[in-house]
């Protein structure tokens, strides 16, 4: 580890927390909320699960989940996670959730206001993170709206508040049955919405600046070295870690120091992988990639319509298929090219229930149809009587035109065909990176290392990792990775207050040039 002397932190400019949350969707909220007092327990209630049932009963009774051995607890769960704890606290809150049951919380939660720890969180955009781009009032979550809820609030609760509902009963919130209909699943813009009502209604605001930019994050010392009258030593004084940023408006900067870092960001900075194609950059003015962007370019700039050339969308995953339905309801003419066989079990649609998800098994349908031949213009339940859908499975885009003609090749016979398009919508999923941590992760070719029980990073003292950068990607498991950063925050903040009396647990903006250690 080497050391270089930098300028001094202007004290105007810096400022400091004892942890800060990068992020400010779902996982940042929801830690936001446990660190500011909310304390979990187990509510007495059996589970399903017979082992964790005994457990619970004999070391967890009315004790705190945030003092738990969570690794004890979490051993031989199985699921749809490979985090352990996120298993564990999914299987409290949404108990059997995976054999279609809707039943209420295993969990209490107790507000208790001397336990919360100074916390800010810092993101890009609005409240939600990736959700607040997401405002579609026709598209639907691929989750059950419960298992898009945080803590100790229902969606079910929000939703009928939101219509003027409120009058029904919030007991049975949760308690739903295995045969519900489509109302079961929330709109894009409910549970953005949901989100933002959340932080108001828990009075979570004043933890959140929204609007910000992370530039990086390093490790530094900013105090002198002192002496220790009691052991007659001389101390080096705590590294603690530095945040630069800007307002995303008007790019003004601002550094914080911390001790803990979070990064929960799960809004990708590099919006999807490139086709890596010839044309590619040639086309990029009429090239898409979010679902929200082509909904601007339909229903707001009035861009594309029926009699449009056809729209060439790239890839088979949800957000495509969500733009497909999308185009659907609009009559807008698509040709849809995808590296999968349309049985390939990998295929998102082909892992969907049919009773549950109507709409995109029509829309398999379809696919089926297409590749086969049956039918290149299929009937459509959208105001047009026919769709014209065009389906390529296992075919690439090989090139694309700057006049938007799109030369496609089938990866079975090697031959190829051309279409002229309108625009391009390139859906070929998404790479969540962390570039302000780059110059350290650099150390780490295979990415962020994360301790299973605590989401601290292997690598990195005192930074922690939540939802997709620790594999947790649906919101229903974002909560255990929150709940266990949580534990350990609070296990290491009570230690260190402990011994707050020594000055080496305090932050004071001295004039000393600072040494900025490199990992």
């Amino acid at each position: 580890m080497s050391s270089i002397t930098t300028n001094q932190c202007c004290p105007d400019l810096c400022e400091r927390k004892e942890i800060v949350i990068i992020g400010n969707g779902p996982s940042a909220i929801t830690l936001s909320y446990i660190l500011s007092g909310h304390v979990p327990y187990w509510n007495g209630c059996p589970v399903s699960n017979d082992y964790l049932n005994i457990k619970l009963e004999q070391h967890v009774k009315d004790a705190s989940l945030l003092e738990q051995d969570l690794e004890f607890l979490s051993d031989g769960l199985e699921g749809r996670s490979r985090n352990p704890v996120s298993l564990l606290i999914d299987s409290l809150m949404h108990p059997d959730a995976d054999l279609g049951a809707h039943l209420q919380s295993k969990i209490r939660w107790r507000h208790d206001p001397s336990l919360s720890i100074d916390h800010l969180c810092i993101g890009r955009g609005g409240i939600g993170g990736a959700w607040n781009q997401l405002t579609s009032k026709q598209l639907q979550t691929i989750s059950m709206a419960d298992w898009m809820e945080l803590p100790n609030y229902s969606m079910s609760t929000f939703r009928q508040r939101r219509t003027g509902r409120s009058n029904s009963p919030t007991n049975n919130d949760q308690a739903k049955t295995k045969t519900e209909n489509l109302s079961a699943r929330a709109t894009y813009d409910e549970v953005r919405s949901y989100y933002i009502q959340y932080v108001k209604r828990n009075h979570l605001m004043n933890h959140f600046r929204n609007g910000y930019e992370i530039k990086s994050i390093e490790r530094v010392c900013i105090d002198a070295p002192y002496y220790n009258d009691v052991t007659e030593e001389i101390h080096a004084p705590e590294p603690l870690w530095e945040i630069r940023g800007c307002d995303e408006q008007n790019k003004n900067p601002f550094v914080i120091h911390s001790k803990y870092v979070v990064l929960a960001t799960g809004i990708p900075q590099k919006i999807t992988r490139p086709l890596g194609i010839i044309g590619e950059q040639a086309s990029q003015s009429f090239t898409y990639t979010t679902v929200h962007e082509m909904e601007e370019l339909i229903s707001n700039k009035k861009r594309l319509a029926h009699n449009s050339k056809p729209l060439l969308v790239v890839g088979c995953g949800l957000t495509a298929v969500d733009v497909l339905l999308l185009c659907q309801q609009n009559s807008i003419p698509i040709v849809h090219v995808f590296r999968r066989a349309i049985d390939d079990h990998e295929l998102v649609l082909n892992q969907l229930p049919a009773n549950i998800y109507p709409e995109y098994e029509r829309i398999r349908e379809l696919i089926r149809q297409s590749a086969s031949g049956a039918a290149s213009m299929s009937p459509s339940s959208s105001s047009s009587s026919r769709w014209s859908y065009q389906c390529f499975p296992q075919c690439e885009v090989i090139s694309i035109t700057e006049d938007g003609t799109a030369h496609i090749r089938n990866l079975r016979t090697q031959s190829t065909i051309d279409y002229e398009i309108s625009f391009v919508a390139r859906l070929t999923g998404s790479d969540v990176t962390i570039p302000f941590l780059s110059s350290l992760a650099v150390k780490k070719n295979k990415g962020l290392q994360i301790n299973p029980y605590t989401y601290e990073c292997v690598d990195f003292e005192n930074v922690y990792a939540l939802g997709p950068l620790a594999g947790d990607k649906l919101v229903r498991f974002l909560q255990g990775g929150a709940l266990a950063c949580a534990s350990s925050l609070f296990k290491k903040h009570r230690q260190a207050s402990s011994s707050s009396n020594s000055i080496n647990s305090r932050l004071l903006f001295s004039v000393t040039p600072r040494v900025r250690i490199i990992a």
